[in-house]
């Protein structure tokens, strides 16, 4: 009998230690004089002697993600400031998106926080600076919905909010069922980012766009996934031997011009020649959900993509 009791008082632990260990937080700590700890989207350990209160965010879709998480800004770059995700009179590490750092005014505002972009050259060299000078600076990526989730989970974690179930897995269900269906299956798209000019009109593979990525997800083939050349430059030739089923535009700069730069192209013996212009297949996607990342409304641009099948 006391075997069959000690018995059970075991599994009762180790049951108390599965649901620990399934309920782990994206990020480890406080954990004594090692603070808290969370890796980044490059595999780099961040660790903080404690929760930052003076952060900076140098990519206006991470900070998007920051206040979300219910973070504050101290420091950003203008875009965050133009898309009216930080105040007016917050510093400035670049006037512009962020392609360019300025470390002098960033070490001078003395962040105890520093999140960067992965995709931008001038901001991983920061990181390093920063890194070197001892301030942990973060490095992340998000062209996905698994990665924003990713992130998002940090942030939430750091800011101590309930963010990550709000703006994050609250969404999951409904895209998750939609990339089930794959409303897509079995057709062909040509996915353009088209600014005023021709050398400005060029197709972006399932991995060079998130919307592109998107719509692999439900169920699209990208024809410029296996013709590298039309993402070099649009081949008229090969596009009209592919004859995508769809074809999807995102305007590069300005909405209005872009879409009427598409619309006088469109016009051309070539692209009248190819079915999906005949048919009315092709979409202008809307810059509100597919320029900068969608964050708390992916559900809602994946719902978008999905209706658009015919």
């Amino acid at each position: 009998m006391r075997s069959l009791k000690r018995l059970c008082k075991l599994l009762a632990l180790s049951l108390a230690l599965l649901l620990l260990v399934s309920c782990t937080p994206a990020i480890n700590g406080p954990a004594g004089d090692h603070g808290i700890a969370f890796t980044d989207s490059t595999g780099q350990e961040v660790v903080l002697q404690s929760a930052p209160t003076r952060v900076a965010v140098l990519f206006s879709s991470l900070a998007e993600i920051w206040i979300l998480a219910g973070g504050e800004i101290s420091v950003t770059v203008g875009e965050t400031v133009e898309r009216g995700i930080a105040e007016e009179g917050v510093i400035l590490a670049d006037d512009g998106a962020g392609k360019t750092v300025n470390t002098e005014v960033l070490l001078a505002a003395a962040p105890d926080l520093v999140i960067l972009s992965a995709d931008i050259p001038a901001q991983v060299e920061a990181a390093a600076a920063l890194r070197a000078a001892g301030v942990p600076a973060a490095l992340f990526r998000v062209e996905t919905f698994t990665e924003y989730l990713s992130v998002l989970h940090i942030c939430a974690d750091l800011c101590g909010t309930d963010a990550y179930r709000t703006y994050g897995t609250a969404q999951q269900a409904q895209i998750e069922a939609l990339c089930a269906e794959k409303p897509f299956a079995g057709r062909r798209i040509l996915f353009i980012r088209a600014g005023t000019t021709a050398r400005s009109v060029k197709a972006k593979g399932s991995a060079d766009h998130f919307a592109a990525a998107m719509l692999r997800e439900l169920g699209a083939e990208n024809i410029a996934d296996n013709a590298p050349i039309l993402i070099d430059g649009l081949s008229m030739e090969v596009i009209l031997q592919e004859d995508p089923d769809y074809i999807f535009f995102i305007a590069m700069g300005d909405e209005e011009a872009s879409g009427a730069y598409v619309t006088e192209m469109l016009q051309k013996e070539e692209w009248q020649a190819l079915g999906a212009v005949q048919r009315g297949s092709f979409c202008y996607l809307p810059k509100e959900l597919f320029h900068y990342k969608p964050c708390d409304r992916w559900a809602e641009a994946y719902t978008y993509l999905a209706t658009l099948e015919k």
